[in-house]
């Protein structure tokens, strides 16, 4: 499993961190928020995020607590430095992954041998249905 750090191409706008096993599936779990066709993706190097005071959440998280335990976390110094201008991230755009996830999920392309997160049917107003 990798780490990526996620971003919009056009803006820089911060998608989000990610832990995948390839870029086909980085690019999955990006579609649950954005379209991966137009984000770049930096491997993330050695690093974290804390929480740096005390929090009521515990894990594994309560059916009746909203709070993920993630609200005010902290970047680790290194990838704090790594993601600020004159950090050493090298960004690559995530569009080919992108399409090679559509290709695979059409039956267009090779399967991503058993490894790709379930795929729901959208409703009637388009919302996504288990």
């Amino acid at each position: 499993m990798k780490a990526y750090f996620v971003r919009k191409s056009v803006d820089c706008e911060v998608v989000g961190l990610f832990v995948a096993p390839s870029l086909v599936l980085l690019a999955a779990l990006v579609d649950e928020c954005c379209d991966p066709a137009v984000c770049d993706y930096a491997p993330a190097p050695m690093g974290g995020l804390f929480v740096p005071g005390p929090t009521q959440t515990q894990w594994p998280l309560s059916e009746d607590d909203p709070e993920s335990g993630f609200e005010n976390v902290a970047l680790s110094q290194q990838w704090d430095d790594e993601l600020r201008e004159g950090g050493n991230l090298e960004w690559k755009p995530l569009k080919a992954a992108a399409l090679k996830m559509l290709r695979d999920w059409s039956g267009k392309g090779p399967s991503v041998s058993g490894s790709s997160p379930k795929r729901v049917a959208p409703d009637e107003a388009g919302k996504s249905v288990a």
